[in-house]
Protein backbone atom coordinates (compact mmCIF):
# COMPACT_ATOMS: atom_id res chain seq x y z
CA UNK A 1 0.00 0.00 0.00
CA UNK A 2 2.68 2.74 0.82
CA UNK A 3 4.37 2.09 -2.80
CA UNK A 4 0.95 2.81 -4.40
CA UNK A 5 1.11 6.07 -2.40
CA UNK A 6 4.09 7.18 -3.75
CA UNK A 7 3.56 6.69 -7.54
CA UNK A 8 0.15 8.75 -6.79
CA UNK A 9 2.11 11.62 -5.00
CA UNK A 10 5.46 11.29 -7.92
CA UNK A 11 2.65 11.70 -10.67
CA UNK A 12 0.60 14.66 -8.67
CA UNK A 13 4.69 16.18 -8.57
CA UNK A 14 5.25 15.40 -12.10
CA UNK A 15 2.18 16.60 -13.36
CA UNK A 16 2.71 20.05 -11.38
CA UNK A 17 5.65 20.40 -12.78
CA UNK A 18 4.02 19.65 -16.55
CA UNK A 19 1.56 22.52 -15.87
CA UNK A 20 3.85 25.11 -14.90
CA UNK A 21 6.12 24.28 -17.35
CA UNK A 22 3.16 24.79 -20.01
CA UNK A 23 1.45 27.84 -18.36
CA UNK A 24 4.92 30.08 -18.17
CA UNK A 25 5.09 29.68 -21.84
CA UNK A 26 1.15 30.58 -22.75
CA UNK A 27 1.53 33.55 -20.17
CA UNK A 28 4.77 34.86 -22.50
CA UNK A 29 3.32 35.62 -25.53
CA UNK A 30 1.51 38.76 -26.18
CA UNK A 31 0.02 40.41 -29.57
CA UNK A 32 1.45 43.50 -30.54
CA UNK A 33 -0.65 46.61 -30.24
CA UNK A 34 -3.00 48.14 -32.68
CA UNK A 35 -1.71 51.00 -35.24
CA UNK A 36 -1.85 54.43 -35.39
CA UNK A 37 -2.63 57.14 -32.78
CA UNK A 38 -1.98 55.60 -29.35
CA UNK A 39 2.17 55.42 -30.58
CA UNK A 40 2.36 58.72 -29.12
CA UNK A 41 1.53 56.95 -25.99
CA UNK A 42 3.58 54.21 -26.05
CA UNK A 43 6.40 55.55 -27.23
CA UNK A 44 8.33 57.74 -24.46
CA UNK A 45 11.51 59.80 -24.76
CA UNK A 46 14.37 57.96 -23.73
CA UNK A 47 13.63 54.51 -24.37
CA UNK A 48 15.67 52.10 -26.60
CA UNK A 49 13.77 50.24 -29.81
CA UNK A 50 14.29 48.41 -32.85
CA UNK A 51 12.55 50.41 -35.26
CA UNK A 52 11.92 49.00 -38.69
CA UNK A 53 11.06 50.89 -41.56
CA UNK A 54 9.04 50.72 -45.19
CA UNK A 55 12.14 49.60 -47.03
CA UNK A 56 12.78 46.46 -44.31
CA UNK A 57 15.70 48.11 -42.28
CA UNK A 58 15.62 47.72 -38.88
CA UNK A 59 17.86 49.98 -36.75
CA UNK A 60 18.17 50.34 -32.91
CA UNK A 61 17.90 53.37 -31.89
CA UNK A 62 16.65 55.75 -29.24
CA UNK A 63 13.38 57.59 -28.92
CA UNK A 64 13.80 61.70 -28.26
CA UNK A 65 10.23 62.19 -29.03
CA UNK A 66 6.37 61.99 -30.35
CA UNK A 67 4.33 64.43 -31.56
CA UNK A 68 1.55 63.60 -34.18
CA UNK A 69 2.79 61.38 -36.84
CA UNK A 70 6.41 61.97 -36.17
CA UNK A 71 8.24 60.10 -34.69
CA UNK A 72 12.33 61.84 -33.74
CA UNK A 73 15.05 59.06 -32.96
CA UNK A 74 18.39 59.58 -32.27
CA UNK A 75 21.67 56.39 -33.62
CA UNK A 76 24.56 57.33 -33.44
CA UNK A 77 24.16 60.93 -33.10
CA UNK A 78 22.40 61.09 -36.35
CA UNK A 79 18.83 63.17 -35.37
CA UNK A 80 16.05 60.93 -37.58
CA UNK A 81 12.45 62.33 -38.13
CA UNK A 82 10.00 58.86 -39.04
CA UNK A 83 6.73 59.31 -40.22
CA UNK A 84 4.38 57.25 -38.44
CA UNK A 85 3.09 55.46 -41.84
CA UNK A 86 6.89 54.50 -42.54
CA UNK A 87 7.46 52.55 -39.64
CA UNK A 88 6.40 48.73 -40.19
CA UNK A 89 7.52 47.35 -36.58
CA UNK A 90 8.62 48.88 -33.23
CA UNK A 91 10.04 46.06 -31.00
CA UNK A 92 11.70 46.87 -27.30
CA UNK A 93 13.76 44.55 -25.28
CA UNK A 94 11.71 42.05 -23.33
CA UNK A 95 13.69 40.13 -20.21
CA UNK A 96 12.14 37.02 -19.17
CA UNK A 97 10.36 36.90 -15.61
CA UNK A 98 12.53 34.82 -13.44
CA UNK A 99 10.18 33.86 -11.10
CA UNK A 100 8.69 31.00 -13.64
CA UNK A 101 12.47 29.93 -13.53
CA UNK A 102 12.70 29.65 -10.19
CA UNK A 103 9.60 27.93 -9.62
CA UNK A 104 10.26 25.27 -12.82
CA UNK A 105 14.17 25.11 -11.48
CA UNK A 106 13.05 24.24 -7.53
CA UNK A 107 9.75 21.73 -9.08
CA UNK A 108 12.44 19.82 -10.99
CA UNK A 109 15.30 19.49 -8.74
CA UNK A 110 13.01 17.95 -5.63
CA UNK A 111 10.67 15.82 -8.15
CA UNK A 112 14.62 14.15 -9.34
CA UNK A 113 16.00 14.58 -5.83
CA UNK A 114 12.91 12.35 -4.65
CA UNK A 115 13.16 9.90 -7.68
CA UNK A 116 17.00 9.43 -7.45
CA UNK A 117 15.99 9.29 -3.41
CA UNK A 118 13.36 6.83 -4.12
CA UNK A 119 15.84 3.98 -6.10
CA UNK A 120 18.42 4.31 -4.14
CA UNK A 121 16.29 4.23 -0.19
CA UNK A 122 13.04 3.05 1.14
CA UNK A 123 9.97 5.88 0.91
CA UNK A 124 9.89 6.29 4.28
CA UNK A 125 13.75 7.72 4.22
CA UNK A 126 12.52 9.79 1.11
CA UNK A 127 9.91 11.62 3.34
CA UNK A 128 11.36 12.22 6.15
CA UNK A 129 14.77 13.56 4.60
CA UNK A 130 13.37 17.59 4.27
CA UNK A 131 15.61 19.06 5.00
CA UNK A 132 18.34 18.17 2.35
CA UNK A 133 15.17 18.68 -0.19
CA UNK A 134 14.57 21.92 0.39
CA UNK A 135 18.39 22.39 -0.22
CA UNK A 136 17.60 21.04 -3.39
CA UNK A 137 15.08 23.01 -4.10
CA UNK A 138 16.70 26.41 -3.47
CA UNK A 139 19.31 25.09 -5.78
CA UNK A 140 17.31 24.56 -8.78
CA UNK A 141 15.75 27.58 -8.20
CA UNK A 142 18.70 29.34 -8.31
CA UNK A 143 19.91 27.59 -11.44
CA UNK A 144 16.41 28.58 -12.91
CA UNK A 145 17.09 32.05 -11.72
CA UNK A 146 19.95 32.23 -13.60
CA UNK A 147 18.81 30.89 -17.16
CA UNK A 148 15.59 33.18 -17.36
CA UNK A 149 17.76 35.91 -16.60
CA UNK A 150 20.05 34.92 -19.58
CA UNK A 151 17.00 35.10 -21.92
CA UNK A 152 16.25 38.38 -23.36
CA UNK A 153 14.28 38.91 -26.45
CA UNK A 154 12.52 41.52 -28.25
CA UNK A 155 8.71 42.32 -28.15
CA UNK A 156 7.14 43.83 -30.49
CA UNK A 157 4.75 46.93 -29.45
CA UNK A 158 3.88 48.01 -32.40
CA UNK A 159 2.67 46.41 -36.21
CA UNK A 160 1.94 48.54 -38.98
CA UNK A 161 -1.11 46.88 -40.75
CA UNK A 162 -0.57 45.34 -44.25
CA UNK A 163 -1.12 47.59 -46.59
CA UNK A 164 -1.95 47.82 -50.79
CA UNK A 165 0.83 46.07 -52.82
CA UNK A 166 2.35 48.80 -54.66
CA UNK A 167 4.62 48.67 -57.89
CA UNK A 168 7.47 51.51 -58.05
CA UNK A 169 9.25 52.14 -61.22
CA UNK A 170 12.60 54.29 -62.03
CA UNK A 171 14.18 54.58 -65.40
CA UNK A 172 17.87 53.65 -65.16
CA UNK A 173 19.53 56.00 -68.30
CA UNK A 174 23.69 56.10 -67.84
CA UNK A 175 25.66 56.25 -70.84
CA UNK A 176 26.38 53.10 -71.52
CA UNK A 177 23.38 51.24 -69.95
CA UNK A 178 19.49 52.16 -70.26
CA UNK A 179 17.32 50.36 -68.45
CA UNK A 180 14.17 50.22 -65.63
CA UNK A 181 14.28 49.85 -61.58
CA UNK A 182 11.18 48.04 -60.71
CA UNK A 183 10.36 46.91 -56.92
CA UNK A 184 7.71 45.51 -55.43
CA UNK A 185 6.16 46.16 -51.96
CA UNK A 186 3.64 44.01 -49.92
Amino acid sequence: MGGNRTSIWLTRIALLILFLATTASAVSAQTPREAGPNLDTTLTPGMTVWIADTTGREEKTRIVGVSGDVVTTTAGGDLRHLRTADLMRVSVRHSDPVINGALIGAGAAVASGLFLCRLTETWENCRDDVGPMLRIGAIGAGVGIAIDALIRGRRTIYEAAPGATQLHAAPIVTRRARGLQLSVSF
